[in-house]
């Protein structure tokens, strides 16, 4: 089944003008600790800004991740509150006509949390291979550290009572110059003092994951294709399924909230394995190169969150997206535009989910986010930019399938920005940033 284009279209309600800041990479959250969402936005080059990439922009011939040294370096937040009004800037702006590259996963650039205990929200983001914390209330750099090498990119906020407080869990999420790829983890404290390191974890991939999977109130965590304890010891581990094989997404979650895990993974160019918390096989799903996985309520007669797994598709074009229950019985498979991110928009049919058109371009060259329910029909078309035709064409020596990386494409965020009780979409091309309200069902 294909995702068909409908005739209703949402216009938003609101939309902003991005420049200079304006970035793929952007959250809906409570920054400050006031109780309100705000809207922070990260100007870097992403998993780009690693020095195992070539900082020469448009080399004859090259059809590798195409970058540059200004790219690299550029690093600005930007916090808004829900009227759009600057709340305060650290960094500068991209200042160069043309667009900068950007590469990584737009909802784990950073995290918000209180990892000092004191009741006020840090920024985390890691630049360059620095870990920097700042404050959410006013963007003052509160410490930062120096991680191994250049390509740790994302984190996460973990509790396994090796500390007081919380503490912090980063991998490399790509290739570097001085380890394997994904490789190595590390595990520190709210201080940013390493408590352990772990290197060499077959099929590392891109990010960790973590989760309290045996009730015992600290986290274990997964690296590729191995589940480790909180205190680091392994549980269990299986092998990549290729040599080129690594995790590319995961989700680790009580789906059903009566206390049963499952450990869904990604993996590189193969099918999707679930698997249950011993480590187990569960089932597999019949995929091309399974990109994305993610859990979501989707269906009201269901009980909990069911599983929704995409794949890349960069050679034919052509999405598959699947939908599992926990258990894996398949319960919509369909062609879908893009990959998918889910929202919380109840209609007569159920919760629905939202898809962004992403890399690569579609064939029609029609570029969109769209509004559909799980079994791939399209509710609505939301009111962006559908046509990069001019922006591509600037960017001519770039490869086709690299021109999102150079901001031929739109992202999306999902947060309550008014206090209304109801989620906001925002869509963004860079340049502009759209707002929508749910419509009325």
């Amino acid at each position: 089944m294909s995702a068909i284009l409908p005739d209703v279209e949402i216009e938003p309600y609101a939309a902003w003008n991005a420049r200079p800041w304006g970035t793929p990479a952007f959250r809906i959250a409570d920054i400050r600790g006031c109780g309100q969402a705000d809207i922070l936005f990260v100007q870097s080059a992403g998993t780009h800004a690693n020095d195992a990439f070539d900082p020469r922009v448009n080399t004859p011939g090259r059809r590798t991740y195409q970058t540059g040294a200004e790219d690299q370096d550029l690093f600005c937040l930007t916090l808004l509150d829900a009227s759009g009004k600057l709340l305060w800037r650290q960094g500068q702006p991209w200042s160069l006509d043309r667009p900068y590259s950007w590469n990584g996963n737009w909802e784990r650039c950073f995290e918000v949390a209180d990892i000092s205990g004191d009741g006020i929200p840090e920024v985390l983001i890691i630049h360059r291979g620095e870990l920097r914390i700042y404050s959410g209330a006013t963007g003052q750099l509160i410490r930062s550290r120096m991680l191994p090498h250049t390509g740790f990119y994302s984190m996460n906020i973990v509790k396994t009572g090796r500390t007081p407080h919380y503490e912090i869990f980063t991998k490399s999420v790509t290739n570097s110059l001085t380890h394997s790829y994904g490789n190595p983890t590390i595990l520190l404290d709210a201080d940013l003092n390493i408590v352990w390191e772990l290197d060499d974890v077959p099929g590392a991939g891109h990010m960790g994951y973590a989760g309290d999977i045996d009730g015992d109130g600290f986290d274990e965590l997964l690296i590729g294709f191995s589940l480790y304890d909180h205190d680091g010891s392994l549980l269990w581990q299986h092998q990549p399924f290729s040599e080129s094989d690594h995790l590319d997404n995961a989700v680790m979650e009580d789906l059903e909230g009566q206390g049963e895990w499952t450990i869904a993974l990604a993996h590189d160019g193969h099918d999707a394995v679930i698997h249950n918390v011993d480590g187990g096989e569960r089932c597999r799903i019949d995929m091309d190169h399974c990109q994305t996985v993610q859990a979501a309520r989707l269906f009201d007669h269901l009980p909990g969150k069911q599983l929704v797994f995409n794949d890349k598709a960069e050679g034919s074009g052509l999405r598959e997206t699947v939908v599992v229950d926990p258990r894996g019985n398949e319960l919509s498979r369909y062609q879908a535009p893009g990959y998918t991110s889910m929202v919380n928009w109840p209609t007569e049919h159920g919760p629905t989910s939202l898809i962004c058109m992403v890399r690569p371009p579609p064939r029609d060259g029609r570029h969109g986010v769209y509004w559909m329910d799980p079994t791939g029909r399209v509710l609505a078309d939301l009111a962006v930019r559908h046509d990069f035709s001019s922006h591509i064409d600037a960017l001519n020596d770039i490869p086709q399938n690299h021109w999102a990386y150079h901001g031929a494409t739109l992202t999306v965020a999902v947060g309550d920005i008014d206090g209304d009780g109801q989620d906001e979409v925002l869509a963004t091309d860079r340049d502009t940033v759209w707002a929508f309200k749910k419509p009325a069902v």
